[in-house]
């Protein structure tokens, strides 16, 4: 064979190898190494064929989202809940762009996706699959793996090297199969957190599907996305567990010095753990894209308050309170509390000591009067806890004997009595039990019927006596000896009134003030000052009228 039929062979079988395993452009490979090296410099790769022609607007909060996205794919966190603001790119950076991401470096990776309603999971399936479909995608990595076509729809798509997405429901189909990854964006419908049963149900599921569907417990990493919705949602119900693996990342749209988020560290903070870069109070998360004005647009139009503080600020009750606001408790700033006429201990009751149960909860009130003859009613001691009935007939006792043995473990001297003049407990099932038992133990306790009083509802008792709070004659002790904040059980109460009704935890608490603050107002001990003022102008009418 002479030279020119050699070269005609080898150039024929180049051609063919070209067209089976085509040369990749080295500007591609390139482009390939930075894009996979960031899932920030991929989002902002790939954001025209997310988002078409919109313009991508930076934040640093993306960079923080997709830097706790990455340390989940390197197995540095390992369970991450996500909360942020509605249209904040939380689901373009994870459910989407993640997986396409992850799949430029490791392809055999297997993601499970969630969210409470099948279309946003499809939607972002779709959106995923088409970044991966796309010459821009396909030009850089095609040759590392392909989609299957006998296994690629809007619901599933699997590759050639193992990985797959799944996109389903809470409660839905496709639960049988796990993932390396398992995503929930967005467990609750915002139109149905405000139902128990539905909420409930939901993270029960949720927990189900999280527990049992990871393909390797060991390994496997668990990332939550949503806006919060409710105290109990899914992000609140996560968050009580206190589970030790969970990092929590939460981004309110405008800044809380007091509530500063700060996680574990990443590649950008050198060995420290991040924190929310934000300065001052009010300071936005977006401002390129959420301005001052955006930012009062959207508070109008969501119109409530509880709202304005789960979807914007993360924080399901409003900072200042919704029923019962935190300015209108008054501070009693002496070392010791006022000479006081009576003293009524108030009980809402519970028997369980399961994680989830309700608390039982005991508030003690002082009457007073204050420079003017007039009642005010402070609040003494609380103490709160799961217990079961022999240890709550125990405590009731104790605080019978004096009000400030609220340490379950460490009770007070014997001889040191501060005993109240009035034991008030909620005569529902177990209230009767401890009813019964305390007065034959000798004590005089008296029955509070929450039907009668409210119709059985603990937010129409709240709202009855509320009034008293607003005008005033609430009082909860200060810390001396400055008095710039409140004694930690004086503090731990007054947040709780703040975040009723949406938080569970909170609701012990204030049905054991509103029955107590019910109790003395029925029983003429306190009333409303508008009650004197009224009262001088109805008197002053009926002697024009009648004299």
């Amino acid at each position: 064979m002479n030279l020119q039929s050699f070269k005609k062979i080898h150039k024929s079988f180049s051609d063919r190898l070209d067209i089976y395993n085509p040369k990749i452009d080295q500007r591609f490979i390139d482009e390939a190494a930075l894009y996979s090296s960031s899932l920030h410099t991929f989002v902002k790769g790939a954001w025209p064929i997310i988002e078409g022609g919109r313009e991508f607007v930076d934040g640093w909060h993306i960079q923080a989202i997709c830097e706790h996205l990455e340390a989940v794919y390197k197995g540095q966190i390992k369970m991450l809940l996500i909360n942020e603001p509605p249209r904040c790119m939380k689901s373009t950076a994870f459910p989407v762009a993640m997986p396409a991401w992850i799949w430029t470096r490791e392809p055999s990776f297997q993601f499970l996706f969630l969210s409470y309603v099948a279309r946003l999971t499809i939607r972002d399936s779709v959106k995923c699959r088409r970044i991966i479909n796309s010459k821009w995608y396909q030009q850089r990595w095609g040759h590392t793996f392909q989609l299957l076509g006998d296994v690629n729809s809007k619901i599933r798509f699997d590759n050639s090297k193992t990985g797959y997405r799944i996109a389903t429901s809470i409660g839905g189909a496709g639960t049988g199969e796990g993932g390396d990854i398992i995503g929930i964006d967005d467990p609750n419908d915002a139109g149905e957190t405000e139902s128990d049963v539905i909420r409930e149900s939901t993270n029960e599921w949720c927990d189900h599907v999280l527990s049992t569907r990871l393909n390797n417990p060991k390994t496997g990493r668990i990332v939550i996305v949503q806006q919060r919705l409710h105290s109990q949602d899914y992000s609140g119900h996560i968050l009580a567990k206190q589970i030790p693996d969970l990092v929590h990342l939460c981004l309110p749209m405008e800044f809380e010095r007091s509530r500063r988020c700060v996680t574990v560290p990443l590649a950008s903070t050198n060995g420290k753990p991040w924190k929310d870069p934000r300065i001052n109070d009010g300071d936005l998360l977006w401002p390129e894209r959420f301005g001052h004005e955006e930012v009062e647009n959207l508070k109008r139009s969501m119109n409530s308050e509880y709202v304005i503080a789960g979807q914007l600020q993360q924080r399901p009750s409003p900072a200042s309170g919704g029923i019962l606001k935190k300015e209108w408790f008054q501070w009693w700033k002496e070392p010791s509390p006022p000479q006081c006429e009576f003293v009524l201990q108030s009980w809402d009751t519970a028997l369980s000591t399961k994680a989830d149960a309700c608390y039982s909860c005991c508030t003690t009130w002082g009457l007073f009067k204050d420079k003017y003859d007039v009642s005010q009613v402070i609040l003494l001691d609380t103490w709160h806890g799961r217990v079961e009935y022999p240890d709550l007939r125990r405590m009731a006792t104790r605080l019978a004997r004096n009000y400030h043995d609220t340490h379950i473990d460490h009770p007070t001297p014997e001889d040191y009595i501060l005993n109240p003049d009035m034991i008030l407990i909620e005569a529902k099932a177990n209230g009767l039990s401890l009813i019964q038992d305390l007065n034959r133990a000798g004590l005089i306790v008296n029955r509070f019927d929450p039907v009668k009083h409210g119709g059985g509802d603990k937010t129409v008792r709240a709202r009855l006596m509320s009034h008293v709070l607003e005008a005033g004659r609430i009082w909860v002790p200060a810390k001396p000896p400055h008095y710039t904040s409140l004694r930690y059980y004086a503090d731990v109460f007054v947040n709780s009134c703040a975040s009723f009704p949406n938080d569970v935890d909170s609701r012990d608490y204030v049905d054991s003030m509103s029955q107590a603050i019910i109790k003395l107002m029925s029983s003429g001990l306190i009333s409303n000052p508008d009650d004197a003022e009224l009262s001088v102008r109805y008197n002053r009418w009926e002697g024009e009228r009648f004299y």
